[in-house]
């Protein structure tokens, strides 16, 4: 087992068929989780993918009463939608993060910004990119010039992870 390992999620807006990339994340963070003293898990907001992540770690915190698992939520800036819901927030999160590296940018690269913070905190980056255009291919991009290990659900069938 590792001492502690951080990992950030990435994936695009919209996923066409959900069920299957929801049970190969299943899979790999069970794994991830079971392997591992403490898990760091930084995730989004924003959109399809980033929402699945956060549900199926904390489906797999409560099956597997770990306390050694946490979920972060990293968001660019501060929105309204986190200052009128900070309560439920704080509830469906371990921690939240307003990333530092973003204020200090034009507001337009937030989300750039962002992503690439998670990278560079990060011992894995696992991601569902089947597009070569986006977000969420821009950070696996990022990831791959700076020599990060990742797993791609989009190339990943189950008997694989």
């Amino acid at each position: 087992m590792t001492e502690k390992l951080t990992v950030s999620l990435f994936g695009h807006r919209t996923i066409e068929d959900a069920q299957p990339v929801e049970q190969k994340l299943y899979e790999l963070l069970r794994i991830i989780m079971c392997g591992n003293s403490e898990v760091e898990f930084l995730v989004g907001r924003n959109g399809e993918f980033d929402l699945m992540a956060a549900s199926v770690i904390r489906r797999l915190k409560k099956e597997t009463y770990s306390e050694n698992v946490f979920l972060t939520l990293v968001m660019p800036y501060e929105t309204a939608e986190l200052r009128n819901n900070i309560g439920a927030f704080e509830n469906y999160y371990d921690s939240i993060e307003i990333c530092e590296a973003c204020s200090e940018k034009n507001f337009k690269n937030a989300f750039t910004i962002r992503n690439r913070d998670m990278v560079d905190r990060s011992d894995l980056v696992v991601v569902y990119v089947k597009n070569n255009s986006g977000g969420a291919y821009r950070t696996l991009k990022y990831a791959e010039k700076n020599e990060k290990r990742i797993v791609n659900l989009f190339h990943t069938r189950n008997e694989q992870l």
